[in-house]
């Protein structure tokens, strides 16, 4: 777009120009005073001109300015409220360069209830107001369903069906969201039109790829969507690279792309806490001052396996409920819903409308997704914690559940979820009873009681029941095996007293 400057400066020199010849072609002075208002005219126009110009071009840019104003707001109002402490948890490093003053690329990072780490990377393509504005659909949706703790698989199926019917035609959002469960050492992936994640070990050697299996999101109608996840059982000290393809297409002066090359020399080799600011600097050197074409964003993700158990606030004992009644509800789960229904935030959802129990949600996600999981698999599913011990058994028992649950065609899983006062005092009691043949579950506590530090509990299962077990006041097993009751505390009642 031209300056109203330049135009100025432009029409100025034609005017002198046509009045140095105006005069030299003229033969006296009285013949040269009509060409010289002429050009004052001419030049009185040009100013107007240049004047309409500038006012035309200051209003642009105001709205544009506006506009941007709009959307930042829009999209930071989307975000959870704890956004910026959410990009400093400290399993997470990152790096963003934008090419606009609203770039494509976002990045979004939430813990469900139990722990587990949700990221998503998201670029809407290219940058600028278009770009940012299709972020919107997605990013709400994101953090509400993973404080409420639905699985990944869930959640990517949420955000294409609002993409899709939120964007207009022909616009979509490339995305990988990646699950962490630290404390089962399970990494799951899902990567709809972004470059390779990949996974490095200890010693910065390449691992596992995740490559791009899926369209992105908003461009499949739901039933042509895939949400299918890539799940990996992860070491100690292993760490997930996610990229955006502005950086790997990033071009030097010379018009070489930085590539997967210059990305794979950044980062191998290297200890973790020493890679980010490696490939940055990488960067730098490959574009020698010269501004990128995209946004570039650069993710890395800790895995560390062994996740402590939530412990029980000091002051349950002493929590005083207002006015707390008598509440009880059951859920009876056949074989298709146990293959279809996200149970656990389901049960969550309903508790979490009374008060008593939203206070103590995060203890109480933790347990019912315990209580549920362990008669899914071992009741259920008839699945053995033993596979677990081997190499590659984690990868095994993966394989296997999602087997055994997409073949499911009879089994029930029962629930009684029950609030009681009971000497002013206010409990919740959580009942869960299996289609399964039951297991020695007195058994199973004497080893729990025995066993207090989780982190000193070598194999790879039972730290589930032990993180319940810290948890709740009682436990109980009925004497075939299949059922489970526990007693937790949600503090005192004072509403009997004066």
């Amino acid at each position: 777009m031209t300056r109203p400057a330049d135009v100025m400066v432009e029409d100025w020199a034609d005017v002198m120009r046509e009045i140095r010849r105006a005069v030299d072609a003229a033969p006296d002075e009285n013949a040269m005073l009509p060409v010289r208002v002429a050009a004052l005219a001419r030049l009185l126009d040009a100013q107007r001109e240049a004047e309409t110009h500038r006012l035309k071009v200051g209003r642009y840019q105001a709205a544009e300015e506006e506009d941007q104003r709009i959307a930042r707001h829009l999209i930071e109002h989307q975000l959870s409220p704890d956004h910026a402490r959410h990009l400093d948890d400290p399993a997470i490093q990152y790096w963003r360069r934008s090419c606009t003053r609203l770039g494509g690329d976002m990045l979004s990072v939430g813990r469900a209830p139990d722990g587990t780490l949700h990221v998503m990377l998201a670029d809407a393509g290219g940058g600028g107001l278009s770009a940012y504005v299709c972020l919107l659909p997605i990013i709400a949706p994101f953090y509400r369903m993973t404080e409420k703790g639905f699985p990944l698989a869930t959640i990517v199926r949420e955000l294409n069906h609002k993409a899709r019917h939120a964007l207009p035609a022909g616009r979509h959002v490339a995305a990988q969201l990646v699950a962490v469960d630290q404390r089962e050492g399970i990494l799951g992936i899902w990567n709809g039109g972004m470059p390779t994640a990949f996974v490095l070990d200890g010693f910065g050697h390449h691992f596992q790829e995740f490559p791009l299996r899926h369209a992105p999101l908003g461009k499949l109608d739901d039933a042509d969507f895939d949400g299918r996840i890539e799940q990996h059982a992860f070491a100690s000290g292993e760490q997930v690279v996610m990229i955006s393809d502005g950086l790997i297409e990033a071009r030097g002066t010379g018009g070489e792309r930085f590539g997967e090359g210059g990305l794979a020399d950044a980062l191998v080799g290297l200890p973790r806490s020493k890679r980010r600011d490696e490939v940055v600097a990488a960067l730098a050197a490959h574009l020698q001052g010269h501004e990128p074409d995209d946004d570039m964003t650069l993710v890395l993700i800790d895995c560390e396996q062994g996740g402590k158990a939530l412990p029980a606030p000091a002051s349950v004992k002493q929590r005083k409920l207002r006015h707390p009644g008598n509440w009880r509800f059951d859920l009876h789960l056949g074989a298709n819903e146990l293959g279809n229904l996200d149970v656990v935030p389901l049960l969550l959802d309903v508790a979490g409308r009374f008060d008593s129990a939203r206070t103590r949600s995060g203890e109480l996600f933790v347990i019912l997704s315990e209580l549920f999981n362990n008669a899914l698999d071992h009741g259920v599913l008839r699945l053995d914690s033993r596979l677990k011990v081997s190499a590659d058994g984690m990868e095994t028992w993966l394989l296997l559940r999602e087997e055994r649950l997409a073949q499911l065609d009879h089994g029930e899983i029962r629930f009684s979820v029950e609030q009681l006062v009971e000497a002013d005092h206010v409990w919740l009691r959580i009942r869960c009873r299996d289609s399964g043949p039951g297991f020695d579950g007195n058994a199973m506590l004497e080893r729990l009681k025995m066993t207090t530090d989780q982190a000193s509990h070598a194999l790879p299962f039972g730290r589930g029941l032990m993180l319940v077990h810290s948890l709740v006041q009682r436990m109980e097993y009925s004497d075939v095996g299949n059922e489970v009751a526990v007693l937790l505390s949600l503090g005192e009642d004072i509403s009997t007293r004066r």
